[in-house]
């Protein structure tokens, strides 16, 4: 990938103050998105398809947010990556595959 993929104006509002969320990021070597709820795609912020994702693994964990944590393998722009989400509608962060 020569260009990265940066998301820009991830703004919410919430009574009346603006919140500010990082957005999607594809770079060389890793990539940040959103597990859509289905969980077969990962998504920039406003919802639109940057890839394929298919669940590899899941365990159990301790937390507030999940009683599960997945290990996602994803597609984007025909470049694969390997990374952890909490499940859908929650942040993916992957890294490159080798």
């Amino acid at each position: 990938m020569d260009t990265p993929y940066i998301e820009k104006d991830c703004v919410f509002t919430l009574e009346g103050k603006s919140f500010e969320s990082g957005g999607a990021v594809v770079a060389n070597g890793f990539a940040i998105g959103y597990m859509s709820n289905d969980m077969h795609s990962i998504t920039d912020w406003h919802g639109n398809h940057l890839g394929y994702a298919k669940v590899t693994a899941s365990w159990p964990v301790n937390s507030f947010m999940t009683d599960r944590m997945y290990q996602v393998k994803a597609v984007i722009n025909d470049i694969a990556y390997t990374g952890r989400t909490a499940g859908g509608s929650c942040i993916w962060k992957g890294k490159r595959c080798k």
